[in-house]
């Protein structure tokens, strides 16, 4: 009896083992992505994107890049001017006679004419920085595409619209200012995107720009988000490839908290 039970409780435990290691397994292999159900209706739900290749390139194909420079042309140099100047000229006449000798002064004007220093010219300012001209165009056929950090400061700086994907904690403690948060992996998305989609009901609204990021590297929460908001009709979406981190390297502008 006793060789019986100990027997019964290594086959047990071997079960229980192997079980556990299945389980971890099956974990590791599970995809992250969860598919979103939504009301309405969906022009783009049918669409086979075409598939997006990284690139380093940070211009869209339609895009003109138009350069304009401004040049300031120097003030003119003053014209030179006379100076006129008068010295005293002294004259000395002695007239001898028998007691006493008699000293005579006149004074007579010259007259002299001297050149005027010529003013400096001013010094001509550096032209000021142009302002890119870079067009950022709607692209039906693509869910989103990777922009680095020169278009991405360009859209912030014309106030385009920028969401933050990543989890909420992680969002306070630093993200782009002006970003709204849109994490992909709370509960709450479904309720943020139906709502983003009654704010941007008006067609001409959906061909905005909009910017998403989140971590950069490995990170596929914007590109998530990216094809949610695709789906409902936002042709204009641009993903920040290297995220947060190297908008935080580069010293661009930063808030934290809970608001934008």
């Amino acid at each position: 009896m006793g060789m019986n039970w100990r027997k019964h409780l290594v086959e047990a435990l071997t079960l229980i083992v192997a079980a556990a290691l299945c389980a971890g397994v099956s974990n590791a292999l599970a995809g992250r992505e969860r598919k979103l159900a939504l009301k309405g209706n969906y022009p783009n739900a049918l669409k086979v994107p075409t598939p997006v290749a990284a690139t380093t390139s940070t211009e869209p194909p339609p895009a003109t890049v138009t350069d304009t420079a401004m040049t300031i042309e120097p003030a003119p140099t003053t014209s030179s001017a006379t100076r006129t100047t008068v010295a005293p000229v002294t004259t000395t006449t002695v007239a001898p006679t028998a007691t006493t000798a008699i000293a005579t002064t006149a004074t007579a004007p010259r007259t002299t004419t001297q050149p005027a220093l010529p003013t400096p010219a001013p010094a001509t300012p550096a032209p000021a920085a142009a302002a890119s001209t870079k067009q950022y165009p709607p692209h039906a056929d693509k869910e989103y595409i990777e922009i680095g950090y020169d278009d991405v400061a360009t859209l912030h700086a014309r106030n385009a619209l920028f969401l933050d994907a990543r989890r909420t904690s992680i969002y306070e403690q630093g993200h782009i200012a002006g970003a709204r948060t849109f994490s992909v992996w709370e509960s709450d998305i479904d309720e943020k995107v139906n709502n983003f989609y009654s704010e941007r009901s008006d067609p001409r609204q959906q061909l905005e720009p909009i910017v998403i990021y989140c971590s950069g590297g490995d990170c596929e929460d914007s590109h998530m988000l990216a094809r949610k908001l695709w789906g409902l009709q936002f042709n204009n979406i641009w993903v920040y490839k290297d995220g947060f981190p190297d908008w935080e390297k580069r010293g661009g502008k930063i808030s934290r908290g809970p608001q934008p």
